[in-house]
This record gives C-alpha cells, sequence and structure tokens, in this order.
C-alpha cells in the first residue's frame, strides 16, 4: 500500500488581489486525512500564516486571510505583495506528510510592463516607439523571468536583485516623456 504524496500548484487568478492554491495531491485511500494545514510565509512578513486547505480542491488567498488586511468588504482587498512567497501544506503526521515550494510573485510588476508595453504603442508610428525602448521593455522581461528562475533555484537574492532591474527599468519607461523621445 502505498502512502499520501503531497503536492500543490499555484493557479492564475488574474488578479494581483488574489493567489490560488490547487491542491494536486494524491492521498492514499484507506488514509485517515486529518488537519489539512497551508501554512504561508510571504514578502509581507516572516512569520507564517496558517490556514487549512482544500483538500483535492482550490484554496484561495488574499489580504485579509493573510492578515495584512482586515476588511469586510471585497471591495476593499489590497493587493497581494510581489516577491519570494513559501507555501507548505501538511497532514497528520505532520512531520512525515508535508510538501514545501517556493517562487518569486510578479503580478504587480507585470501590470507595470504591461503599462510600459501600451504606452510604447510598438504597433504604430508614435512617437513613443524606439527601438532603443523596445530593448528595454525586452530587458525587463528577461530580468522579470530570471528573478522567477532563480527564486525556483533557491538563488533569492538574485532573484530580488533582477526583479528591482526590472522595475527601475518599466519605470524609466513610464516617466519617459514621450515628446521628447
Amino acid at each position: 500500500m502505498q502512502s499520501s504524496k503531497l503536492s500543490f500548484d499555484i493557479i492564475d487568478t488574474s488578479t494581483c488581489r488574489t493567489l490560488a492554491i490547487m491542491d494536486t495531491s494524491v492521498y492514499q485511500s484507506l488514509q485517515v486525512i486529518a488537519n489539512p494545514t497551508l501554512q504561508v510565509i510571504s514578502p509581507f512578513d516572516d512569520e507564517p500564516v496558517q490556514l487549512d486547505y482544500y483538500r483535492n480542491g482550490i484554496t484561495v488567498l488574499n489580504s485579509n486571510n493573510l492578515g495584512i488586511t482586515n476588511v469586510n468588504d471585497f471591495d476593499y482587498l489590497v493587493d497581494l505583495p510581489d516577491g519570494l512567497y513559501t507555501i507548505k501544506i501538511s497532514i497528520c503526521p505532520e512531520d512525515i506528510y508535508w510538501f514545501e515550494k517556493s517562487w518569486y510573485r510578479t503580478c504587480q510588476l507585470e501590470c507595470k510592463y504591461d503599462q510600459a508595453f501600451l504606452k510604447l504603442n510598438v504597433s504604430s508610428c508614435d512617437v513613443c516607439y524606439s527601438p532603443e525602448k523596445v530593448q528595454k521593455l525586452e530587458r525587463a522581461r528577461l530580468y522579470i523571468y530570471g528573478a522567477k528562475v532563480n527564486a525556483k533555484n533557491c538563488n533569492n537574492k538574485e532573484a530580488d536583485r533582477l526583479y528591482k532591474g526590472a522595475e527601475k527599468i518599466l519605470t524609466n519607461l513610464l516617466l519617459c516623456d514621450c515628446g521628447g523621445k
């Protein structure tokens, strides 16, 4: 008889206000599954936030259940911060049955990238378009990807450096006065 094997995937929710965790674990049918726990360490707080997770389901995280806000109206939830997230799921006994994953969230930075892309108006001969600006935009995209890949490979300092580099490039592109090209 094979024992349970825990795992999860991160699902894109198309908004920076939420983060979805899909339980992809394989549970042994004869095993009693008790205390399904999700622990989240976010860029907001080094201390883990502990929640229940939905077995074989999707658990949605937001600023309320991560302890960033305490609001009653969904409209007042805030965007979750970008940066390194570490999530651990476990069931009893927790020292045997657990799975942990870290990744670098770049949702807000990707929104900034989209704004810079639209500002350059690459599909026309607008005054904001220039090959140099497109190269900077491409470099920012590579830095965003680099931040994610470095975090996957436990190189968190490099992930932070690349994130900050992309943020600086995008901020400069967005502040650029198109009249002066």
